[in-house]
């Protein structure tokens, strides 16, 4: 069950901000937690974000389900008057259960003026070369693995493109478990590879820089230009506290 988030404006208050402001959702992808987007969160607060850390169990429940989580906090967040936009920053997975949220929430729809921006680093928008290893009969336990195969028919390659998300991905050169050519998705706004490899893709500076670039200005290579910001997206003199919402 997704926990009521609070958005406040430093560490040590816990008020609802009375400003608008943009809202960033940062979602993890499998066999990894929120901790793997700690600095990739940093980089939107300090564009002065506020930054929801989203976790879900990866190794339990399917896509659908954790999206169908995801999608109750985007509707949670959606209607407030306080939150001017709203942006996501997924990895591998991550980035499908976040698809599915925004078609569940009919966020584009519904709220298509607080729409900002994805950014998805390594997303398997057409499979992810783990769905190859046969599991036998584990292959029930893992729904999820099933939803990221690169056969025509499966749940991913089913998915309908964003319509008013604008989409930046980042794909790594040296990734093993989702191929640069499989993270294009229809209709994306920009598309960079960076020569890593699919975990380290998350903390490379790289990846980090073009993930504030495209938050601030929708181009990945573009150099952002809010002052004091780092190339690394480490700068804690516009830091807002860090909310978890577990699934």
């Amino acid at each position: 069950m997704v926990q009521c988030v609070k958005l406040t404006e430093s560490r040590s208050s816990n008020a609802v901000t009375p400003h608008s402001s943009d809202v960033v959702i940062t979602v993890h992808g499998f066999l990894a937690g929120n901790r793997s987007m700690r600095l990739l969160g940093d980089s939107a607060l300090d564009l002065g974000h506020q930054v929801i850390h989203w976790s879900y169990p990866s190794l339990r429940g399917s896509i659908i389900s954790h999206g169908a989580q995801l999608s109750r906090l985007l509707s949670d967040l959606a209607p407030r008057p306080q939150v001017r936009k709203i942006h996501l920053i997924t990895h591998s997975m991550g980035g499908i259960i976040a698809r599915t949220a925004i078609l569940q929430s009919r966020l584009e729809s519904r709220w298509a003026d607080k729409c900002g921006q994805i950014v998805m680093l390594a997303p398997p928008n057409s499979g992810s070369r783990l769905t190859r290893l046969p599991l036998g009969p584990l292959t029930a336990r893992f729904p999820q693995i099933q939803e990221l195969s690169e056969s025509p028919d499966s749940y991913v390659r089913g998915l309908p493109s964003l319509r008013r998300m604008k989409a930046g991905i980042i794909a790594a050169a040296r990734d093993l478990v989702v191929s640069p050519e499989s993270t294009h998705l229809e209709g994306q706004h920009d598309h960079a590879v960076v020569a890593t490899t699919h975990q380290r893709l998350t903390r490379h500076p790289e990846a980090l820089r073009m993930t504030a670039n495209f938050l601030h200005s929708m181009q990945l290579r573009t150099e952002p230009s809010t002052p004091g910001l780092h190339a690394h997206g480490l700068n804690g003199n516009q830091r807002r506290r860090v909310h978890s919402a577990a699934a």
